[in-house]
């Protein structure tokens, strides 16, 4: 089965709002091989290059998706793996989420890629309140449980294993 270790961002305005992105990709399933029907949010990031560390890949990342060159990094602070099958092919996918804050507002899709246009459906700063009160599908499901600490600035002594 092949891995991919991905850089994910928790990605804080300064208004303290965290960056999600809308996605629906039909080439990912579920192990079950069930695609989602509906479009979910996950955090920004994607998959740390050849010879880069994970806060390398998680500034390269955020420029990518969001065009925010200025950005400040923090800690590592949880850590997921679960399986899915991409085209047809199980994939292990190791994810380390990242703290990190920008003072910019606006997004740019400028450096997106062919393939993230057709599967990202677009992009919101969610503040907490809204947050726990949307009843749509967020990844990784323990997002909620998990956000709390992180957005009253207490990050975990060592990353923490979270639900995917």
């Amino acid at each position: 089965m092949q891995t991919r270790k991905t850089a994910r961002v928790l990605l804080f305005d300064k208004q303290g709002r965290l960056l999600l992105m809308q996605m629906h990709d039909p080439n990912v399933a579920a192990t079950n091989g069930e695609v989602a029907r509906d479009a979910y949010w996950v955090t920004i990031g994607g998959e740390i290059d050849e010879g880069e560390d994970i806060h390398a890949a998680a500034l390269r990342e955020i420029a990518e998706e969001t065009g925010h060159m200025n950005v400040r990094l923090g800690p590592a602070v949880w850590y997921g793996e679960h399986v899915l099958n991409v085209h047809g092919q199980p994939r292990l996918f190791q994810e380390t989420f990242v703290v990190a804050f920008t003072d910019e507002d606006g997004l740019s899709n400028a450096s997106w890629t062919d393939e993230e246009r057709l599967v990202i459906k677009g992009m919101k700063w969610w503040d907490v309140d809204e947050l726990y009160a949307c009843r749509d599908t967020f990844f990784p499901t323990s997002l909620k449980e998990n956000l709390l600490p992180i957005l009253e600035g207490i990050y975990p002594p060592v990353i923490l294993r979270i639900e995917p």
